[in-house]
């Protein structure tokens, strides 16, 4: 028996609740499938590809027998010289426990002991806090330094929003933004000094991020140099003499302000546990926001000097450059450069526990997947030559032979990479296109402009106006609570899908706020709907936007992929720090938060149609999940030779007709509710052979 070649040919196994145990079918020799033992036969004619033969793709583990797989994980053990950190008894039955993660196959792995069992079938057990209790202290150092990254990036954007008040002044500017035209060229000055930092972060710092990873090794490394940029140039800019100075700062802190962006979230999604990865890349967005938070705070508690509140955002990089040298390095950024037991050493002291077998698991099944995502994107690479391949090593052959421009040209000549590239451009847009960083770069200004009847803002409206940031940047933090219990229950989409028509309507309302006579309901309606439209905010496109982007690119391109993504993200940043000012006038406040509920509901639409789910899936599975299915005309002899020639991701237009059929039954409910994203486009892309 074979599979036919024919393009209109697709295979059917029998559903997997029907089959006795899953040593039916997936044990079935990478050689044929004649003498598969299972449940029924494969038939060539019937219906689309079904889950059991997913599970293959997903996983390229499952079509080896037993045997297979422990003489593999024997020859990889010895290989790479691992017999120092772990035995290999053990790391057979981890790889075993990596080939079927079910629980009912777990329970037949040979001499698995009693703490391994309990390691496995526990292993997401409990509530998000609970499991980050149970992890080490190694891993909680990694997480600590993160947070600190976040909060100095919070504090850096709050120190200069609150010095805004001051610094021009000093300097001999004239600045009134209820007046722009009447000194253009010093608000033109303003913006430029305010836009600085995101704009070189943008051009600069997120882009550098490869380099200082590669060359000053590791996430570390990058992170380490990232911080001194952050500590130095906030020291300097509390010292400039001249506007033009502290421009020179500004840029130099913006630098590091793209490093950091771009490198913490990969390195935290990189450690994360895959049940709760959601949860911890969130806490970039929620400490950001609390850094946020303590930058307004010191601005309140050094209100008279604009230098204070510069130089006290010296304090979050000094604990992280602190910390620093006290990490786990990445063990995928191990892996890169073929330190296969330095890799597995740092998977068990961040994963810790009784028994090293979660690690171990983790360690070859991430070895494994990104071998064979690397033969997808060498198959995909229209210059790659393919005859590079090396068994065992083709991820770190790949990355030998790839510069830093080639994997920036792969994020538009590889389909996959270029859709992720295309998700993580969407989603960072529309964090700037939301309107959120009118309040988070230019609130202390916006404030004040918009609650002070006078053209010159008096001193008891500048320290309310600073009284409503810091609220602002409270309820941001706090706000995101609600993110951090549900993006890994109720996934991405579901926060985005919520928090962008939530958006809309409370920045509208906001807007139409200014449009009240009296000055006390202007403020009351104002400082309420700008809280709701933060906790909109907070709850879905604020945390979504690093988590997702962190996330959703293959190991070989990830750091180009976050440098690509936090590259638009602060572009928009800088931006808009530059041109609100100018728009206020010309549009009025209204006019202004009317734009950007416009742009909310672009945003929305974009997202809704061009952003997968990512959620409860390992890193490398995600390459196929949701974004791959398997292509009618790659369909071969045998599984083995399925799952050589790869897989194709589901092209855009078939994901965007797939939300338009979830549209319909949503609004018609006379048809029955979609099935899963992947069922729907095989069964589009693998259409049944006409009868006879």
């Amino acid at each position: 028996m074979t599979l036919d070649r024919d393009p209109n040919t697709v295979i059917e196994l029998d559903p997997l609740e029907q089959a006795n145990s899953l040593d039916s079918l997936s044990l079935a020799s990478p050689q044929s499938l004649e003498d598969a033992p299972g449940p029924g036969p494969v038939n060539a004619a019937a219906a689309p590809v079904r889950p059991r033969l997913r599970r293959w793709i997903d996983n390229p583990l499952h079509p080896r027998t037993r045997e297979e797989i422990t003489q593999d994980a024997r020859t990889f053990h010895n290989e790479k010289k691992l017999q120092h950190i772990v035995d290999v008894d053990p790391f057979i039955r981890a790889v075993l426990a990596a080939w079927h993660p079910d629980p009912k196959d777990i329970q037949r792995i040979p001499q698995l002991t009693e703490i391994e069992r309990d390691g496995l079938l526990k292993e997401g057990d409990g509530t998000t806090w609970e499991q980050i209790k149970r992890l080490p202290r190694d891993f909680h150092i990694v997480l600590a330094t993160c947070c600190f990254a976040a909060v100095a990036q919070g504090w850096d954007q709050s120190s200069i929003n609150g010095a805004n008040i001051g610094w021009y002044k000093e300097f001999g500017l004239k600045v009134d933004l209820a007046n722009p035209q009447a000194h253009a060229h010093d608000i033109w000055i303003f913006g430029i000094v305010n836009a600085s930092a995101y704009l070189s972060a943008a051009i600069a710092g997120s882009w550098i991020s490869d380099p200082l990873t590669e060359f000053i090794y590791g996430r570390r490394g990058a992170i380490f140099v990232s911080g001194l940029f952050s500590f130095s140039a906030v020291i300097g800019a509390a010292y400039a003499q001249s506007w033009k100075s502290l421009l020179a700062w500004r840029v130099l802190l913006g630098i590091g302000m793209g490093a950091k962006a771009s490198v913490v979230p990969v390195l935290l999604s990189e450690i994360a546990p895959r049940g709760i990865r959601g949860s911890l890349v969130i806490s970039w967005q929620t400490l950001d926001a609390l850094g946020v938070c303590l930058g307004f705070a010191a601005n309140l508690v050094v209100y008279d000097s604009w230098r204070a509140m510069v130089a006290a955002a010296f304090i979050p990089p000094l604990l992280m450059l602190v910390l620093i040298p006290f990490c786990t390095e990445s063990p995928r950024w191990l892996l890169k450069k073929a330190k296969y037991p330095e890799a597995l050493k740092a998977w068990v002291s961040l994963y810790g526990g009784p028994t090293p077998i979660l690690a171990c698991r983790d360690f070859y099944y991430t070895h494994v997947q990104i071998q064979n995502e690397t033969e997808y994107i060498r198959h995909a690479d229209p210059v790659h030559d393919a005859s590079a391949s090396a068994a065992h090593g083709a991820y770190q052959e790949e990355f030998k032979t790839t510069s830093f421009p080639r994997r920036v040209a792969q994020l538009f000549t590889v389909p996959r990479i270029r859709r992720a590239a295309v998700s993580a451009f969407v989603i960072m847009i529309a964090q700037q296109a939301c309107g959120v960083n009118i309040l988070a770069f230019l609130s202390t200004t916006f404030f004040n402009d918009a609650l002070s009847s006078a053209k010159a803002a008096e001193h008891s409206n500048q320290k309310k106006a600073l009284w409503m940031s810091f609220g602002f940047g409270l309820a941001n933090f706090l706000f995101s609570y609600p993110a951090w219990l549900w993006i890994d229950r109720r996934g991405r989409r579901f926060l985005l899908n919520i928090s962008f028509p939530a958006m809309s309507v409370t920045l509208l309302i906001a807007g139409c706020s200014f449009l009240a006579k009296d000055q006390g309901v202007r403020q009351g309606l104002l400082i309420v709907f700008v809280l709701l439209f933060t906790l909109a905010y907070s709850v879905g496109e604020g945390p979504v936007a690093f988590v997702l982007s962190s996330e959703i690119f293959p190991l070989v391109n990830r750091e180009v992929g976050m440098s690509w993504a936090v590259f638009w993200n602060l572009l928009g940043a800088g931006i808009l720090a530059l041109v609100v000012p100018i728009l206020a006038h010309a549009l009025t406040h209204t006019g202004v938060l009317g734009l950007f509920t416009g742009l909310n509901l672009v945003s929305w639409v974009a997202v809704f149609f061009l952003v997968p789910e990512t959620a409860q899936e390992g890193l490398e599975v995600l390459n196929r999940k949701c974004l791959f299915t398997p292509k009618k005309q790659e369909l071969g002899n045998t599984e083995k030779q399925i799952l050589t020639r790869k897989l194709v991701e589901i092209p855009t237009m078939v994901h965007v007709r797939y939300r338009l059929e979830v549209l319909r039954w949503f609004f018609l409910r006379r048809i029955s509710r979609p099935e899963a994203l992947e069922d729907w486009a095989e069964r589009r892309m693998n259409p049944p052979a006409p009868a006879g």
